[in-house]
């Protein structure tokens, strides 16, 4: 989040290309594109124009969500998408996910067990940097999911994260 920028200007602030010709931002495409996103994500606020900071912590999240979904990327990675919002908000953003990852391959990271049960199609319990659990979303209980979590169940040989050597960028 840029300070002073306007909730339209944060939101298309990666994708000016795409709104602009010779150098102009064609400000009409660009507002279309955003008042597409704010309707499709139910992000309350006076207007598009208004800064980021006046909107609340869930509507400030949900614009940083709504400039990836906005993206054509093949992969989108989202860490903690849920935190500080309320329950009507992080159903939106849920919505949202799951209609994207059906477009894009979808990568969501989160620490709130419930909020991996759901929006995951498949979970994957990573401890000390080495993935000691996977699990696919169907049938995974709630508990089962606290226990691995807490290391009480008895656990597969762990393997890395990432190859050896192999770095993230």
């Amino acid at each position: 989040m840029v300070p002073g920028f306007s909730l339209a200007r944060t939101l298309t602030l990666p994708f000016l290309p795409r709104f602009s010709r010779g150098g102009f931002i064609r400000q009409g495409k660009e507002r279309e594109a955003v008042q597409d996103q704010v309707q499709s994500l139910g992000i309350k606020c006076a207007g598009v124009d208004v800064p980021m900071e006046t909107l609340s912590g869930g509507n400030q999240q949900k614009v940083v969500l709504a400039r990836w979904l906005l993206g054509n990327g093949r992969l989108m990675i989202l860490d903690e998408p849920f935190q500080g919002v309320d329950i009507r908000a992080r159903r939106e953003i849920g919505t949202r996910i799951r209609a994207s990852a059906s477009q894009r391959a979808t990568l969501v990271i989160c620490t709130d067990p419930d909020e991996a049960l759901e929006i995951a199609d498949r979970i994957l319990v990573v401890r000390d940097g080495c993935v000691v659990a996977e699990y696919p979303r169907a049938g995974l209980q709630r508990d089962e999911l606290l226990a691995q979590l807490a290391g009480v169940t008895p656990q597969p040989a762990a393997r890395p994260l990432l190859p050896q050597g192999a770095t993230l960028v």
